[in-house]
């Protein structure tokens, strides 16, 4: 019954007047496609970052919650580019990503990726628990950071796989 409701709001969605317009149109798919790759590029390099900073390999001379605060306007900026060029390519071609499994399976990687980055923000971006806020911290708060990090770098190569998987399902 799901996927019979699903494909019937695909079907409705291709009938719209702006999916017409976006599915005939030659140039609203590919200049949309560059911009959600660009966002893509930049959200997957500021987790890179953030991962690699909690695993010690990237910018120690500098306090976790800076490098996190400095990160986190570009993915949230990086995260609303998407937001809205995902939706364009989703309006020009419903069938094509909503009812495909992998898309599916993207977007819940994605939701695993915003919720570790959440927990990351609000136990790890605190000034008070730094790794280098001059004194050693947790254990324990090592350890969640980086069990947060590979965690993370785990989810973002099974979105990135999945994203570019969705073409051949």
């Amino acid at each position: 019954m799901r996927n019979l409701t699903l494909n019937q709001f695909c079907l409705w969605l291709e009938d719209t007047p702006i999916s017409q317009y976006i599915q005939v149109s030659d140039w609203i798919v590919p200049c949309t496609q560059i911009i959600h790759i660009f966002a893509v590029s930049a959200a997957l390099s500021v987790a890179l970052m953030i991962s690699l900073r909690l695993l010690g390999l990237f910018a120690t001379e500098k306090t976790f919650s800076t490098i996190f605060d400095r990160c986190w306007s570009v993915f949230l900026t990086a995260l609303i580019i998407l937001l809205i060029s995902g939706s364009i390519l989703i309006v020009g071609e419903p069938s094509r990503s909503l009812a495909n499994e992998t898309f599916q399976l993207k977007m819940l990687l994605l939701v695993a990726v915003l919720g570790t980055l959440r927990i990351i923000k609000v136990r790890l971006a605190n000034p008070k628990i730094d790794w280098k806020s001059g004194y050693t911290p947790d254990v324990g708060v090592e350890s969640l950071g980086k069990a947060l990090s590979f965690i993370l770098l785990f989810l973002l190569t099974g979105v990135v796989f999945a994203g570019r998987w969705i073409a051949y399902t």
